[in-house]
C-alpha cells in the first residue's frame, strides 16, 4: 500500500507538521488544500480605504476583492478566512483563482 504525504499547500512546511484544511470554491465544487499552523494564523491588515482589501500574508493592498483568493480555514478549534494574493503563493492555490493582480495593486 502506498501512502501519500502532504505538507502545507501554501509554504514549504514538511509533511507531518500540524495542519488543518483550507477550502475555496472551484467552478462546480469546493476545493480542499492542507494548510500549516503558521499559514493559517496570519495577521490581518486593515486597509484604511473602504473599497480596498489586503492580503493576509504580505499586506499587499488591492482595489478589488477578486485580485485575492479567499480561503475558509479550519484548524483544530480555529476557524476563519484568509485572503491571499498570487505573490504569496506563486505556484500554489492562490495563483489559480487570482485575477489581474497587477492592475489592481494600490499599495505594496
Amino acid at each position: 500500500m502506498q501512502q501519500t504525504l502532504s505538507g502545507c499547500a501554501f509554504c514549504e512546511a514538511v509533511p507531518g507538521s500540524a495542519a488543518g484544511t483550507a477550502y475555496t470554491w472551484g467552478k462546480d465544487e469546493r476545493v480542499t488544500h492542507p494548510i500549516c499552523v503558521d499559514c493559517a494564523v496570519q495577521e490581518h491588515p486593515d486597509p484604511s480605504e473602504r473599497d480596498h482589501h489586503a492580503c493576509d500574508s504580505c499586506g499587499l493592498v488591492v482595489d478589488t476583492l477578486t485580485a485575492l483568493t479567499r480561503f475558509r480555514v479550519e484548524l483544530g478549534h480555529l476557524e476563519g478566512s484568509l485572503q491571499l494574493c498570487a505573490h504569496c503563493s506563486p505556484t500554489g492555490p492562490a495563483t489559480y483563482w487570482t485575477r489581474d493582480l497587477e492592475t489592481h495593486v494600490v499599495d505594496e
